[in-house]
């Protein structure tokens, strides 16, 4: 009896006031459940999230295994929510699923207390969709909020051309949060910024002796433009030193671009930002102008599909092509 009370004066004692965060506000598609205050948030520039998008029948081990799931990577906004004391978390959970449908979402996945029991969404899939989140550490944190009884939904929907995705969910009240609770996840799928690496002089000779040609994306433009930015340089500086090092070396330097646009205009655009890279190495950093030579070929010659963002940032690159 006297470890009953010990145990259930300690929850008593875990049982934290809500606040609301300073400085922090909703997203602008999808907000809180009204009178919640926002005990955190946090924006990841770019993280990767497991997406639920539809499920099996229960297998023989009694889990709700996912039929498909959609890895996404990019921008990822998460909400954590103390609802008022008078509401229940079914009718906050309603309400986020009406809000969704008015929002324009598609809603993919969906279970309720057992149902999230007895998949993968309660103490699997909770722990990391919310635990691996970069909450704001001076903040009441979710901790594991969402591994009691919860509701849960994914959903998926398409602004101005974009996928956006959304995740909510939502728990019962408990001794540390004396009301409902909800986690909302709301996540941008972007391509990775892959050009943020220089391919430096060892490499490039490398791969110019091993494949003829090296594929680089440490070089920068504007969208539609041909002046090279301030933050080529690094890359610039490390073509410099292969072709200087080299004097019989020539290169090809080959400009690419996606497929958005017409075939014309890429053409014009691929061979002025490849005659830009050559100006630049020539008048800037002295490689002999017999060494280089600019060619554009547009959309011709892409390295993945086109169909994508990720794509089409993959074939807005340049090549150096030996000769």
């Amino acid at each position: 009896m006297a470890t009953f009370w010990a145990l259930t004066l300690t929850r008593i004692a875990l049982a934290l006031t809500p606040s609301e965060m300073p400085g922090a506000t909703d997203h602008p598609v999808i907000s809180r459940y009204a009178g919640s205050l926002l005990q955190n948030a946090a924006n990841e520039r770019y993280a990767s999230m497991r997406i639920p998008q539809s499920a099996g029948a229960f297998g023989p081990t009694g889990k709700l295994e996912f039929k498909q799931a959609v890895t996404v990577e990019g921008s990822v906004s998460s909400y954590f929510y103390v609802a008022p004391k008078d509401k229940t978390a079914l009718e906050v959970f309603r309400n986020y699923q009406l809000a969704l449908k008015k929002a324009g979402f598609e809603l993919l996945f969906e279970c309720e207390l057992q149902t999230c029991d007895r998949g993968l969404i309660k103490e699997h899939f909770a722990a990391e969709a919310i635990g691996a989140r970069q909450w704001n550490r001076d903040r009441p944190q979710p901790g594991n909020s969402f591994s009691r009884d919860v509701r849960f939904v994914s959903a998926k929907a398409t602004r101005d051309g974009a996928e956006l995705y959304a995740l909510v969910f939502v728990a019962e009240p408990d001794s540390v949060w004396e009301a409902p609770t909800s986690g909302l996840i709301i996540v941008a799928p972007a391509p990775l910024e892959a050009d943020k690496v220089v391919i430096n002089t060892d490499a490039l000779k490398k791969r110019l002796t091993d494949e003829g040609k090296v594929l680089l994306y440490g070089l920068f433009f504007d969208t539609g433009k041909a002046e090279l930015k301030a933050e080529s340089k690094p890359q610039l500086e490390e073509m410099a030193k292969v072709l200087k090092a080299q004097k019989d070396l020539n290169v090809l330097i080959v400009g690419h671009t996606d497929n958005v646009g017409s075939i014309e205009s890429n053409l014009a655009l691929s061979q002025k930002r490849a005659h830009s890279i050559v100006s630049a190495l020539i008048g800037t950093y002295q490689v002999p102008e017999k060494q280089l030579s600019a060619r554009g070929v547009a959309n011709f010659a892409p390295v993945a599909s086109n169909a994508s963002e990720a794509g089409r940032a993959r074939n807005r690159r340049v090549e150096m092509v030996a000769q």
